[in-house]
């Protein structure tokens, strides 16, 4: 019955988006997809199941953006909004299906007149219908809450068919995890490859402005950020011990050098109070410390007011063993003035996210 729960909502949705003045905004289109894939089998526990193919359905409202203003949150053109999506894993007893709303933005890469390139990226919030359970569904280790975080990137080109109407072909891969919330979560990953059409409701806004970028390499191109970040997990119940949610916080320092206008080095060091190993720490009675502090390498893609950061992380000080002596990061951030920044985090050990989180910075710059 979900899927139709789904439809029927996703379809209201469509029809409402149709019944305003959709025309008197510019830029405004509705899109569709269909997408089908494979589930990659990226750990043992889930390999079991992983051998069906999803498939799915999106209807999304878009906005494409065309001011000097917006053109200067990615220094490009960009387009964002809202999707609806329905996906069913083709696994009922064990994986089921979801229903899915997520926020995204799209920069345009390259355009002509009747053809576009595009990298849309987004993330928000998912309802499955199947979870892990110790008893009823012990195999399904990919997810263990019903609402989990499902982030997702698309290489997309559109060709326009007539008119305002384009055909649009997507090579997606797709993300579900709880971001380490709740354990067991493996987290799943399908690639999917989507057909399906936009449809713009006024005339498509010609993208042939000759905008120019403020942003300049400064001398010597050197900054540094003091960042602070926090992240709430849950800690299963025992035998002896309920279910407790637990909170995490932590602080880092790096300094990042520009080699480019929108590329830059980084190095830093990172300290974690994790409440998560505190409380594992308690209830084994161990007495070591729940604090970790690493030191972290990384890169940073400055694509105007949004900045994404991939960082490696090594523990130089772990008295509770991690999953891995090494750990992977990636940050997506936004620039509020040229000093304070916020946005999100996920923090994984290889294929197993460990926590997502939000974090604050506050850069010097010389």
């Amino acid at each position: 019955m979900m899927w139709r729960t789904s439809f029927y909502f996703i379809l209201f949705i469509w029809l409402t988006i149709l019944s305003v003045r959709a025309d008197s905004i510019p830029g405004l289109h509705t899109g569709f997809q269909a997408h089908y894939g494979f589930i990659i089998p990226h750990s043992d526990a889930i390999e079991p199941v992983s051998h069906s193919n999803p498939y799915g359905i999106e209807l999304g409202i878009n906005k494409l953006h065309t001011s000097f203003n917006k053109w200067q949150v990615f220094n490009a053109y960009w387009i964002s909004g809202i999707r609806a999506g329905y996906f069913n894993f083709q696994n009922p007893s064990v994986l089921g299906s979801a229903f899915e709303i997520t926020l995204f933005a799209e920069p345009v890469v390259f355009q002509r007149s009747s053809f576009m390139f595009s990298i849309r990226g987004g993330m928000g919030l998912s309802y499955h219908a199947k979870i892990y359970d110790e008893v009823e569904n012990p195999t399904n280790q990919f997810f263990s809450t019903k609402l989990v975080f499902p982030l997702f990137i698309d290489l997309r080109v559109k060709q326009r068919l007539a008119g305002r109407t384009f055909i649009t072909l997507s090579g997606c891969y797709n993300h579900i995890s709880n971001g380490g919330f709740k354990q067991p979560n493996k987290g799943m990953n399908f690639p999917t490859l989507a057909l399906g059409l936009d449809y713009f409701h006024s005339d498509v806004p010609a993208l042939d402005q000759n905008y120019s970028s403020t942003l300049t390499v400064p001398k010597p191109g050197i900054a540094l950020q003091v960042q602070t970040l926090m992240a709430v997990k849950v800690l299963e119940e025992s035998e002896e011990y309920p279910e407790q949610k637990v909170f995490i916080y932590g602080f880092s320092v790096r300094s990042s050098k520009h080699l480019t206008t929108f590329y830059a080095l980084n190095l830093g060091a990172e300290l974690v109070i994790d409440g998560y190993i505190r409380e594992l720490v308690e209830r084994e009675q161990s007495g070591l410390d729940h604090k970790r502090a690493a030191v972290t390498v990384g890169q940073d893609f400055l694509l105007g007011k949004v900045a994404f950061s991939q960082l490696l992380g090594i523990y130089f000080y772990s008295p509770y063993e991690p999953r891995k002596p090494v750990y992977q990061k990636y940050e997506m951030t936004y620039e509020f003035t040229p000093k304070l920044a916020a946005g999100g985090f996920l923090k994984a050990h290889l294929q197993v996210a460990e926590m997502m989180g939000l974090c604050f910075s506050y850069s010097f710059k010389w």
